[in-house]
């Protein structure tokens, strides 16, 4: 279980779907300090990309966003996503969609006001992920990866701040 950490939801707990290959979700300390840089997220429109269980979405809701789209791929995990905001009452704030978030970016126009992006460690569409990052304009991108990753070129302008916690880079882009 993953437990939101702060706002009207605190202390709730989301079901996972853990049973999945390469489930990472965003530890508390990752979370807590990532929305502490973030501040308010009241009447913010928020998109998790690469959502998972949602977690991101989630806490940023219980925060005070006005609407979260998530894009998770996975059929499962996105019927799980819709059980959570069912569960929290907030399926109104909720936007699901069940394919992956280079189609999503594609194929729709972005308006938001920050983008969670948590793909997976071993991700191979990134070049193409942060082409249509450079598509977007106006929107805080908080691309989280592992210490080790490397940025494309044509991103490395846009590059606020990161910051390091064990394993996990949180990268804050402007776009």
């Amino acid at each position: 279980m993953i437990r939101i950490i702060s706002g009207k939801f605190k202390g709730r707990k989301l079901a996972t779907g853990r049973e999945r290959t390469g489930f990472r979700p965003t530890k508390d300390r990752v979370k807590e300090s990532l929305f502490s840089i973030l501040g308010t997220m009241e009447n913010k429109n928020v998109i998790d990309l690469f959502a998972g269980t949602g977690n991101l979405g989630f806490e940023a809701l219980s925060r005070g966003a006005k609407k979260c789209i998530f894009i998770e791929k996975d059929k499962k995990q996105s019927e799980m996503i819709k059980s959570n905001a069912d569960l929290l009452g907030i399926s109104d704030k909720c936007i699901i969609h069940s394919f992956d978030a280079i189609t999503f970016l594609k194929k729709n126009e972005i308006n938001c006001d920050i983008i969670f992006a948590d793909p997976p460690y071993q991700f191979l569409r990134t070049k193409q992920l942060f082409e249509l990052f450079n598509k977007t304009s106006n929107i805080k991108i908080i691309y989280e990866s592992s210490k080790s990753f490397n940025f494309p070129e044509s991103i490395l302008k846009k590059i606020k701040s990161e910051k390091i916690y064990g394993d996990t880079k949180l990268t804050f882009l402007e776009v």
